[in-house]
């Protein structure tokens, strides 16, 4: 039997929160470090020019709720 990725989502977004969250972390595990595997080098220079934005224009900063509510809505669109 193979699963889509529909059929995953499906069963996933029936779950408790508790467990939904169980899953999510338990896939982001399985994946490995992605920072290693993007490049660390060139990660750590992302994340210290968005600190340097940041810290130029201190507005730009979101709640991490508003970061999930705009990516999820992305998702949805």
């Amino acid at each position: 039997m193979t699963a889509t990725y529909e059929a995953i989502m499906d069963a996933a977004l029936q779950l408790n929160p508790g467990d939904c969250c169980r899953v999510a972390a338990s896939l982001w595990e399985s994946i490995g470090d992605p920072v290693q595997e993007l490049g660390g080098e060139a990660v750590e220079n992302l994340l210290n020019q968005r600190e340097a934005e940041l810290d130029q224009d201190p507005s730009q900063e979101i709640s991490h709720q508003d970061f999930l509510t705009h990516f999820a809505a992305r998702r949805l669109a």
